[in-house]
Order: C-alpha cells, then sequence, then structure tokens
C-alpha cells in the first residue's frame, strides 16, 4: 500500500473526488505539461490564470486561481497557509493527517474536493468555454462539504471540532 493512500480512500469519501485525487496524486491527470511530452502540443498555459505554464504543482497550488481556493479551504479547516509544492503538499498531508478523528476528516475531504473542483473548472474553461470565478467554485465546495459533515454523528464536543463545524457552518453542531 502506498503511503498516501488514507489522504485519497477513506470512509464517506465522494468517489468522484477520490478517483481524481488518486490520479492527481499520481501525476497522472492530462495537465498541457504531459500533453506535450505525448507530442500533443497546444497552449501550455494554465487556462485558470492565463500566465504560466499548466503542470500538477502550477494548476493545485501555484496558481493564483487556485490558490485564493486553497486559502479558504485552509481557513475553515485549520491548516497553516502553505506554500509546499504538490509533492511536498502530500508528503506533509499524509505525515499530518493520520488517524480518523473529525478534523482529520474534514480535511481530507475538503483537499479531495478543491482538487477536484479545480479541475473541474480547469475542464470547462478548455472544453466548454464556461468560467467561474474562485468564490463561486469555493461556494460548491463548501456546500459538498457543509453538507458531508453535516452528515457526520457523534461528533466529540471539543472545540476543534466545533471550530470546524462553524467554520462550515455545520447545522448538526448543537445535536
Amino acid at each position: 500500500m502506498v503511503e498516501w493512500h488514507d489522504i485519497v480512500w477513506f470512509k464517506n469519501v465522494v468517489s468522484r473526488h477520490s478517483f481524481l485525487l488518486w490520479m492527481a496524486v499520481q501525476q497522472k491527470l492530462t495537465t498541457q505539461d504531459r500533453l506535450h511530452r505525448f507530442g500533443i502540443h497546444g497552449p501550455n498555459r494554465c487556462s485558470l490564470c492565463l500566465r504560466n505554464n499548466e503542470d500538477h504543482n502550477h494548476l493545485f497550488f501555484e496558481c493564483s486561481y487556485t490558490k485564493a481556493i486553497w486559502w479558504d479551504v485552509c481557513d475553515r479547516c485549520d491548516i497553516p497557509r502553505m506554500t509546499k509544492g504538490w509533492d511536498e503538499w502530500i508528503r506533509w498531508a499524509t505525515v499530518t493527517w493520520h488517524g480518523k478523528s473529525f478534523v482529520n476528516f474534514s480535511r481530507k475531504l475538503s483537499f479531495a474536493a478543491t482538487v477536484y473542483h479545480v479541475w473541474q473548472e480547469r475542464n470547462a474553461r478548455i472544453f466548454a468555454g464556461m468560467s467561474r470565478t474562485s468564490n463561486l467554485v469555493f461556494n460548491q465546495i463548501e456546500c459538498i462539504i457543509r453538507d458531508k459533515l453535516d452528515l457526520m454523528r457523534n461528533v466529540l464536543p471539543i472545540n476543534e471540532n466545533e471550530r470546524i463545524q462553524r467554520a462550515w457552518r455545520v447545522n448538526n453542531i448543537d445535536s
């Protein structure tokens, strides 16, 4: 089993989010740099910021568009805003988010949802000519996370858990 298994595959995760994260962790998504390596030439620019070349590291962590989403997610999950690259982030998350606590679940869920929705936005811009602001993408992520966390029962009423529930505006915080 690979070391990052637990941040990709875990109970109550959204399956399509896990699958896409699994592809991303292995850097197997068809980013522009991969297409160029396969001999498929087209614009190599990131479709989100239109400034830099697109690769996994840029798309998910360096892009100004994506960074705005990550910072909102990190703030909600009590994750320090880091400037780590893709590989460093995966290693850090693998070591830090072990166990099945509510906080770790919310972080893993948020990570998977963010990667999924950034990839969806990227594809919508490339293939459908549609684009949304980073705030709208974050709002979609927020709804998914809130709905998933709202279904969690028997969450220990400790400060750390309650802070995460309040941050995501979970309805069942008092139940």
